[in-house]
């Protein structure tokens, strides 16, 4: 049989031809960008299609950014623009106010100087592309089938815009990953595939809500460098995860985690064998031993890092995913 030939792009495959094309950066913070670099992400985001000036998603991030922080008053256009109700009960004058609010967001996304309201809008306007109508049949659904596909629909468009984002942020070295769940560090590439992203993936679920909104709290600590919290959100949200799977929701008490892991182990949530079960216990200790030396739940005994915090958020993470791959 006669070989086909494969074409192949000139050093297709080298990462020595392709460094050469596009130098690898160090990851970067959002600030550290240059004005260039974030107009040609903009560019990007525009050419796929997100932003124009009919965009409803676009008008509710402002509107939530204007309110959220009024005293900041971040969408200025979209403010100096008094709604005016029409006699359907909507605004007579939308489209004007969703022209304004697209200037707004192309202001905070060029020219603002803190990474925390350039992701806390980028977050919002994704979040707008959720489908709660499918999410909540989804949260009421039983069987798992249907469960499955109405939470596939909710994230549809959301998973789209994130891909559009991620490829923004990785091509320009931004430390940040779009999950379902939230803004996530960019870590290793292959922590992040094989470990955050499929966890966070299967947290969509409405069942792992409590869960998801313990974890993104614990992220935006992070990137707060909030060191301390971070850790103390990490606790809580394995704490909340041991919770709903025992069915215990809404509980507290002293040494609850620990009771927690006990009662899984118990019944059977767990897996338990001769090496998961110093795997767990490990766990267990070390999350004890650093809520209470390095979180803010107990009086601090010494500064949390950022590497303390990394290697705690990694932990619950693969804790998590372990759990969640062995549940029936």
């Amino acid at each position: 049989m006669i070989k086909l030939p494969k074409f192949l792009l000139y050093g297709q495959d080298d990462p020595h031809v392709e460094e050469s094309i596009q130098p690898m950066l160090a990851l970067r913070q959002w600030r550290d960008l240059s004005d260039d670099e974030k107009r040609i992400a903009y560019q990007q985001i525009e050419n796929n299609g997100w932003l124009n000036d009919y965009s409803s998603e676009i008008l509710q991030t402002i509107e939530y950014l204007n309110s959220a922080f009024l005293r900041q008053c971040p969408g200025r256009h979209l403010h100096n623009i008094k709604p005016e109700h029409d006699y359907r009960g909507g605004y007579g004058n939308e489209h004007e106010r969703k022209k304004a609010a697209l200037l707004d967001f192309q202001h905070i996304f060029l020219q603002e100087k803190s990474d925390a309201m350039v992701f806390r809008m980028l977050s919002k306007f994704a979040g707008c592309y959720i489908d709660g109508f499918d999410y909540r049949r989804a949260s009421e659904a039983t069987d798992e089938t249907e469960r499955k596909k109405l939470i596939e629909g909710a994230f549809d468009k959301f998973d789209r815009l994130a891909n559009c984002l991620n490829h923004i942020f990785e091509q320009f070295a931004v430390n940040q990953i779009v999950t379902r769940n939230g803004f996530v560090p960019r870590q290793d590439e292959k922590i992040t595939a094989e470990i955050y992203e499929p966890t966070l993936h299967v947290l969509s679920d409405p069942k792992w809500k409590p869960v998801s909104n313990d974890l993104a709290k614990m992220f935006q600590d992070y990137r707060e460098e909030n060191y301390p919290e971070a850790i103390t959100k990490a606790h809580g949200a394995v704490q909340r995860f041991l919770q709903i799977l025992a069915g215990e929701e809404g509980k507290s008490g002293k040494g609850e985690v620990g009771r927690l892991f006990q009662e899984a182990k118990s019944k059977g949530l767990i897996p338990i064998n001769r090496f998961t079960e110093p795997l767990v216990n490990v766990i267990q200790g070390f999350i004890v031993s650093e809520r209470a030396t390095n979180s803010t739940a107990k009086p601090t005994l010494k500064n949390a890092t950022a590497s303390d915090a990394l290697l705690m958020m990694n932990i619950v993470m693969v804790f998590l995913q372990y759990c969640l791959q062995n549940l029936k």
